[in-house]
């Protein structure tokens, strides 16, 4: 299925989940650079075993899952996983998952890394590890476990928080989590360099860990959304008060869990470097605001 006869051809990407918050940032931030060509099947297709053929037809070079990643409490998410076991048992193609750090539970003191197995028992973690599971089979496949990830999109932590303030409805400071907040944008920078670096001789495979740089909890982080808001709408003020009134006994009565991710494999074996998030969100609610 991988086009190898022309050393500068582009890249050809088989999209699964073009229309998905990773998927249609891969495409925008991906427009101009010629080293790419998407493929970018409609979901009804990828959800049809009788329809295979329509993806034998396809010429690609590699294979990237961003469906999962939204997909995996839906009703037909086995379907997909069958494409997804389909698609792996093809030994010439690489196929990249987007998976998620919230296949761990969280009841661990330091970061996760790769060798450690994923242990959460909720429904969507174990929809992911399934998968997880169907691309590892074969050795050739790559698993790219996240942080929290946001884009100012849709229906991310981002916009629903700013949508709260602007409706005036009270947070909740539910304080039990500790992540790595990371934007859609960075993941994207990540993604595409590890199909550059495999497409042109890179031999690593497996799991890797990509999170920005900083853990935070889920309470500093709406914090830290509230600060730069209140720039902009005198409501958001008032939350930032509010969590800073309630924060002491939040913390004491929350049992935390930590959703983050050691990301050292990635940096040693394709060289990619943690970025910050945090101005990444300033500008990002700034804009927000702006476009409101």
């Amino acid at each position: 299925m991988n086009n190898t006869q022309n050393i500068n051809a582009p890249i050809r990407i088989l999209l699964l989940g073009s229309g998905t918050e990773v998927g249609s940032s891969l495409l925008l931030l991906s427009e101009g650079k010629n080293e790419f060509e998407w493929l970018c099947p409609e979901e009804s297709l990828l959800l049809d075993i009788a329809r295979r053929a329509e993806l034998d037809a396809m010429q690609f070079d590699v294979i990237i899952d961003a469906l999962s990643l939204r997909y995996a409490l839906q009703n037909d998410y086995g379907k997909f996983q069958s494409t997804l076991r389909y698609l792996s048992e093809q030994a010439n193609t690489t196929l990249i998952m987007i998976s998620s750090a919230r296949v761990f539970s969280g009841n661990k003191d330091v970061p996760y890394a790769e060798t450690e197995v994923p242990d959460s028992t909720e429904s969507y973690a174990k929809a992911l590890i399934a998968a997880e599971s169907i691309v590892l089979s074969n050795p050739e496949n790559i698993v790219l476990r996240t942080g929290w990830l946001f884009s100012g999109k849709g229906d991310d932590f981002v916009c629903r928080t700013l949508g709260l303030i602007q409706d005036g409805v009270n947070l909740a400071y539910k304080d039990d989590l500790i992540g790595s907040p990371t934007p859609v944008s960075d993941l994207v920078r990540v993604i595409l360099s590890i199909v550059n670096q495999g497409h042109y001789g890179a031999q690593n495979k497996g799991v890797y860990h990509y999170c920005c740089a900083e853990e935070i909890s889920w309470i500093r982080l709406v914090e830290a959304i509230l600060a730069t808001s209140s720039q902009f709408d005198p409501k958001a003020q008032v939350e930032v008060e509010a969590i800073g009134d309630s924060f002491p006994e939040v913390q004491e009565t929350s049992a935390m869990q930590r959703q983050s991710l050691s990301c050292r494999k990635i940096f040693n074996h394709f060289g990619i470097k943690q970025r910050p998030w945090r101005s990444k969100l300033r500008s990002l609610v700034k804009e927000l605001y702006q476009a409101s």
